[in-house]
């Protein structure tokens, strides 16, 4: 077709302006569409997206009539990278040594499907099931015995199958590598005692607590690596408890740290090393209805980092498995949606040391389960799936970190081909037909 309308001498009259017609627009272009990505790349690393929300149980809970597939749907549309799915021992195993086949299955399905869309999941457990405590006189999950460290105690028969029940949840799903050990366990809602005389729940010491949340973080670590030796350990996520200030994070993860460093003389957990207690630290900076800024959010975050910091931990990668605002008392669905936005750009302008934020939570709770650790509000997808405000903020916040049309990657293409094109013609210009 070509050859019905231009000579070779017209071809070669047209070559050099057309190119550098070319050369010149792919530059303009390019420059233009590099300083888009380039801030994008700088802004927003992509594994900081994440959603936190239990597909498992939630499916499972008949009261719930909560639909996988629409939330497979929805994740895939919000275009999220990381998922924390609670991994319910209470579920899932039978006992310390016994998977729940039936159980089993739905998580499994949550791991396939997340999996083709290239989410990585955030396994979590923050119950212990009556056979594992040996408390039978309530169903309190939260609850443990007391702290007795005597051989053939309640409490180390406890410590032991924690241990084992790790070793078999992890085997049993070895597509999941990152798991986290408890879920807030700083706090007394989370992590309590149980008094037989009174056939109620009791609260322990800050100490106490402290003690008990970091031989769960040993015995959890053992299991977990015992089931996977590649696997991650990832810190409960420490929780501001009822004070709402992040100050009291600050305060137990220094807690944490220098019970560890004490711990050389204890018996059953004899290591003095952080890394046999968690590999990645993890808390929930929340901030109610408070706007996040510089100073309400980033600031008290780096002194919480400045602890790890302090006690040679440094290097030491961080997560927040929780944090978000809830739409229910105490902000508008669009305060959340602004929120949000500020969230995710502060983060990533002023947090380094920060991996992932797990956006607490998908889709709002059924109102048949609502209660103080399940509140109302928190989903950025009504439970009709409606998609609220925040969740086409978290959506378009994604869509911005990779350009659609990768412009500035074809056009310097485009450049390179007409280039090689002209010095091919100019050393033989008989490979063009005579015409």
């Amino acid at each position: 077709m070509v050859g019905l309308f231009m000579s070779r001498g017209i071809l070669r009259n047209w070559l050099a302006p057309l190119f550098i017609l070319i050369l010149l627009g792919s530059i303009t272009a390019y420059v233009l569409t590099s300083n888009i990505e380039t801030h994008a790349a700088n802004s927003y690393d992509p594994k900081i997206f994440g959603i936190g929300e239990s597909l498992m149980s939630r499916s499972i809970w008949e009261k719930e009539n909560f639909s996988l597939q629409s939330a497979f749907d929805a994740i895939k549309c919000l275009n999220a990278t990381r998922l924390r799915e609670w991994t319910w021992v209470s579920l899932l195993l039978v006992n310390e040594t016994t998977v729940n086949v039936t159980n089993k299955e739905v998580l499994d399905a949550v791991i396939s499907n997340m999996s083709a869309i290239n989410v990585t999941i955030l396994g979590v457990v923050q119950d212990c099931p009556n056979w594992m405590t040996g408390i039978y006189g309530i169903y309190d999950t939260q609850a443990v015995p007391d702290r007795n460290t005597t051989s053939g105690s309640n409490y180390m028969h406890f410590l032991q199958k924690y241990n084992e029940s790790w070793k078999t949840l992890v085997e049993a799903f070895p597509s999941i590598t990152m798991w986290e050990i408890g879920n807030e366990y700083n706090a007394d809602d989370f992590l309590h005692g149980y008094n037989e005389t009174s056939n109620s729940t009791v609260s322990f010491t800050d100490l106490m607590r402290t003690d008990i949340l970091v031989d769960l973080l040993y015995y959890g670590s053992s299991g977990i690596h015992l089931g996977n030796p590649n696997a991650t350990t990832v810190l409960g996520g420490l929780a501001e408890a009822d004070s709402k200030s992040i100050s009291v994070i600050t305060n137990s993860l220094r807690d944490i740290y220098e019970n560890i460093e004490d711990r050389s003389n204890i018996s059953i957990t004899n290591s003095t090393d952080p890394d046999n207690y968690f590999q990645v630290a993890c808390w929930h900076p929340y901030l109610f209805n408070v706007t996040p800024t510089s100073v309400s959010w980033v600031v008290p975050n780096n002194e919480v980092y400045q602890v790890m910091v302090d006690h040679g931990d440094s290097d030491k990668r961080v997560i927040f498995s929780e944090f978000g605002y809830r739409d229910v008392n105490d902000n508008t669905p669009e305060e959340v949606a602004r929120y949000l936005n500020e969230t995710f750009q502060l983060a990533s302008e002023s947090l380094p040391w920060l991996d992932t934020i797990y956006w607490f939570r998908l889709v709002d709770p059924s109102p048949e389960t609502v209660e103080d650790i399940n509140p109302a509000g928190y989903g950025i997808i009504a439970l009709n799936w409606t998609w609220k405000p925040a969740a086409h903020s978290y959506q378009n916040l994604i869509l911005s970190v990779v350009p659609e049309y990768p412009i500035a990657i074809v056009l310097p293409l485009i450049i390179a081909v007409t280039l090689v094109a002209v010095i091919i013609y100019k050393k033989r210009p008989s490979i063009l037909p005579h015409l």
